[in-house]
């Protein structure tokens, strides 16, 4: 029995994530706004999404590397910058 890529159920853990800062805007709808909206929904979204290593690269070299940092330490302590 051949099984088709439609077939095979998928769990929510395996939901694709964008591979970089660019793609991630797109995604948000935050391509074309300025830069303090785009850190804002860059922000939110990492405070909800583990950001992988690819994306993670990407925000660094795009100029969100603070950002990411930032949002790292809320993550870990939460309530620590707010």
């Amino acid at each position: 029995m051949t099984v088709s890529i439609t077939d095979r159920v998928f769990d929510a853990g395996e939901a694709t994530q964008p591979a970089t800062a660019s793609i991630l805007l797109r995604e948000l709808g935050m391509s074309h706004a300025c830069v303090k909206q785009q850190r804002v929904a860059l922000g939110t979204w990492l405070m909800i999404h583990d950001a992988a290593r690819p994306l993670r690269i990407s925000l660094r070299e795009n100029g969100y590397g603070l950002l990411l940092k930032e949002t790292d330490a809320k993550r870990a302590h939460p309530g620590a910058l707010a």
